[in-house]
């Protein structure tokens, strides 16, 4: 019997055990059962976008940044005053004083403020086309360059704003039928016609009608103008042209090929000389007179009002008497505002040339030597010069002389640029010959150096429309 009961009681406790096991095997199937069953979704109302309205940004549907459509249920709502301006129906007061402000700045900025719209322009004080080139100076673009540049159209040119670095490609028709030489120092096109050889000044943004000075053949000798109508090639050449008087619309025009400095003014039937027969270097009109340079001394064109012809005037002496041997050269350049004036020197037999700097003291009638260019960047060529700012163009480097590619800049002895603070230098990169860097224009100051290469002495720039 006792045997039999802890049997019983064994098969018992067996028979607990199982169903105790089969019981917890029941419950993690259904605790697995009810993990498996898919929650319901959740509901989240649906945002209606409204056009201007911020939407979320998810990763998939529609990308974030375009607008949402407006919905036709939505009414428009109206801007509130404070929220926008109409610019376009300024008052007399404020608008005409931008104008003014922008004339006195850059006519350039004048002009685009003209053409923006009409109650604008009917704000601005004065219309440059009524005007002749030469009569009101505040149309004159000075602080504009024009480079040099191949291919493109024949009766477009590129300008650039040497005081903010800005550029304009202005189409020119009136080139057509003339040889171009550049800017004067007022920012004028000098143009002079091919069939008549009248002189013109064009303003190549304001759209005025050029000023037509006397035709230079009344400067010409009979075997010039015959040497010229047998050759196609052989020019008149102008290396420099400004205004001669600070009050009146007199232009000095330097006809460098046959030595010949004269004045007019606009209709005049013929030039007046003053000077013939010397080698003038570097003219240029500065603060409303004409300057330039001579072995001895810086010069100017002197307009007298009792009635005498004009004459060259002794405005500062040189410092040393200039070596034609040597090709030594001067070049006077406007160094921001003030008449500055470089000594190139040749240094020796076999030396690189030297470079001083001096600044031209108009009241003293001398020249002061200065140890560099005021932090600014000088280029310089044969017949012309310029000074930038690097804060403008932070390629250049300050205190820097930069040469052109005339032929008579580009010897073994002329390394550019120089450094005239620490006076050091590097050798020119050419194609091998010596007058043009090797990749064309690749930089600013390979721009600036093409802008100041004179026409006379690099055959290839010849300009002619």
């Amino acid at each position: 019997m006792a045997a039999r009961r802890s049997a019983g009681i064994s098969q018992g406790s067996k028979r607990g055990s199982h169903a105790r096991t089969s019981r917890g095997r029941g419950a993690k199937a259904a605790a697995a059962s009810q993990s498996r069953i898919p929650s319901p979704p959740t509901i989240r109302p649906r945002i209606i976008p409204t056009w201007g309205s911020k939407r979320a940004r998810t990763a998939i549907g529609d990308p974030w940044w375009l607008p949402a459509p407006p919905s036709p249920t939505d009414d428009p709502i109206p801007p509130s005053p404070s929220s926008w301006r109409d610019w376009a129906n300024l008052s007399d007061g404020p608008a005409g004083l931008i104008a003014d402000r922008l004339l006195a700045d850059d006519v350039v900025d004048y002009l685009s403020f003209r053409a923006a719209c009409r109650p604008w322009r009917l704000c601005c004080s004065t219309d440059p086309r009524e005007h002749g080139v030469l009569d009101d100076r505040r149309f004159h673009p000075r602080q504009w360059v024009m480079l040099r540049t191949e291919g493109g159209r024949r009766y477009r040119r590129r300008f650039m704003n040497v005081t903010a670095g800005s550029c304009r490609h202005v189409p020119l028709p009136e080139l057509r039928g003339h040889d171009v030489f550049g800017l004067t120092s007022e920012g004028l096109l000098v143009l002079l016609h091919r069939a008549t050889y009248v002189v013109r000044l064009l303003n190549p943004f304001t759209g005025q009608a050029p000023a037509n000075l006397p035709p230079a053949t009344t400067l010409m000798s009979q075997w010039d103008l015959e040497t010229r109508r047998r050759s196609r090639d052989k020019v008149l050449e102008i290396s420099g042209a400004g205004l001669a008087d600070g009050d009146s619309t007199t232009v000095a025009v330097h006809f460098a090929d046959i030595l010949m400095l004269a004045v007019a003014r606009p209709g005049d039937a013929s030039w007046t000389v003053v000077d013939h027969g010397h080698d003038l270097s570097q003219a240029m009109s500065f603060a409303g007179r004409f300057y330039c340079a001579t072995r001895e001394a810086v010069m100017v064109v002197e307009i007298r009002a009792d009635g005498q012809p004009p004459r060259l005037a002794v405005a500062a002496e040189l410092p040393r008497l200039l070596s034609s041997v040597m090709m030594d050269t001067v070049h006077l350049m406007d160094n921001g505002g003030e008449l500055t004036l470089v000594d190139r020197k040749r240094n020796g037999s076999r030396g690189r040339r030297e470079y001083t700097v001096y600044r031209v003291d108009l009241d003293a009638r001398k020249v002061v030597h200065v140890p560099g260019l005021g932090g600014r960047a000088g280029f310089i060529g044969w017949e012309r010069a310029l000074c930038v700012s690097p804060s403008v163009f932070p390629s250049v480097s300050g205190d820097t002389i930069y040469l052109g590619y005339d032929d008579l800049l580009t010897g073994e002895m002329d390394d550019s640029p120089i450094d005239l603070v620490h006076g050091t230098s590097e050798p020119r990169l050419s194609d091998g010959e010596g007058v043009t860097p090797i990749c064309g224009p690749s930089g600013v100051d390979h721009y600036f150096a093409w802008c100041v290469t004179s026409y006379r002495h690099h055959y290839g720039l010849r300009d002619r429309c």
